[in-house]
């Protein structure tokens, strides 16, 4: 079993929690929530990166794409699909047709794709994809002469697919468009891991020091890139400069806390990430359906900062059961092959 890290399982357990809290509705126009909303998911494909390892042929790769991958992007759709039937019927006052209940399944089938005869069913899964195509291509570049040429040549046409896209302005398709935004992270997080970066602990003044620094850049960056939104070109770049701001102020923050001994509910969110990404579009719905049943909650109006940390972590708690659950009795889950899988091998 690898040893696990500190500051990634803190990372990736604030990290799903603050995307639960982006998914419940805000208003737009509070600058703090489109800035989370902004920055966030970086997180998961830099780490993603950092823990990127080769295994020695494509074969075993695979095996671990497939269950890490590949097999819990279908079962959490599949999940979703019930969910979705109910929340049609309530939303039009009868049962979807062949043709209304082929939208979900044909979205899930290309990956969360949007279209006129397609929907995303399960959107929030997106990531997954996106991530198997980026670690498909590390394995082809890294046995290959020119390995981080090529990856640094494929962040900058992903760079340049991203400006096109905005530029365009086409209809979006999930994991394409996410894709293309968020491999340079990837990347990063790759390099890191490959030079042993940020394995060793820092004095903790100086991991404060940096935290504070990179946020208050990203911020600062933030603010200019709303106000410059008509110079596309500028504007694309201050993403990714806010992006990796928020991301190295995260990562060092994390770090602050590498000193005191990990609770177990934070490794538990970090291995159970799978199962809140797969579960909270679900319970979100729900939990927006009794609100407006209840109080008269209007969606279209959101929730104040407050009430959705306050139905953060009441979801968040909701599902934790299922996590260590998961780990007992169905590990697929969690992205890990079966047991019996796992020593048929061995």
């Amino acid at each position: 079993m690898r040893e696990r890290i500190n500051w990634v399982d803190w990372a990736k357990c604030l990290a799903v929690m603050t995307v639960v809290f982006c998914h419940l509705p805000q208003s737009q126009e509070w600058m703090y929530f489109r800035y989370l909303q902004t920055c966030i998911i970086t997180i998961f494909f830099f780490v993603s990166g950092y823990l990127k390892r080769d295994r020695g042929s494509m074969a075993a790769n695979w095996r671990k794409y497939w269950w890490g991958l590949i097999v819990p992007y279908a079962l959490y759709n599949i999940v979703m699909l019930p969910y979705w039937v109910v929340r049609y019927y309530l939303k039009m006052g009868g049962w979807p047709d062949g043709a209304a209940l082929a939208k979900p399944v044909i979205g899930a089938l290309l990956m969360e794709h949007e279209g006129s005869w397609a929907e995303a069913l399960n959107g929030t899964l997106w990531y997954l994809p996106a991530l198997l195509l980026m670690h498909l291509l590390a394995d082809l570049c890294h046995h290959t002469r020119h390995e981080h040429l090529l990856m640094t040549g494929l962040c900058l046409m992903s760079c340049v697919g991203y400006y096109l896209y905005r530029y365009y302005d086409v209809t979006p398709s999930l994991t394409p468009v996410g894709f293309i935004r968020e491999f340079p992270f990837y990347y990063f997080g790759y390099l890191a891991g490959q030079s042993g970066l940020l394995r060793q602990s820092a004095a903790r003044w100086r991991d404060g020091l940096l935290c504070g620094g990179f946020l208050i850049l990203s911020v600062w960056l933030f603010y200019w890139h709303v106000d410059v939104r008509w110079q596309l070109p500028l504007h694309l770049t201050l993403f990714y400069a806010v992006n990796a701001g928020f991301l190295l102020g995260g990562i060092f923050g994390c770090k602050l806390l590498e000193s005191i001994a990990t609770p177990r509910w934070v490794t538990n969110l970090s291995i159970g990430t799978l199962v809140i990404i797969g579960l909270q579009w679900m319970v979100i719905g729900a939990v927006n359906y009794v609100m407006t049943q209840l109080t008269g909650f209007r969606v279209d109006e959101g929730y104040t900062w407050w009430q959705a940390l306050l139905l953060t972590l009441g979801i968040t708690a909701l599902l934790y059961p299922l996590i260590p659950a998961a780990r007992q009795y169905a590990q697929v889950a969690l992205g890990k092959a079966p047991t019996h899988a796992t020593s048929h091998r061995t």
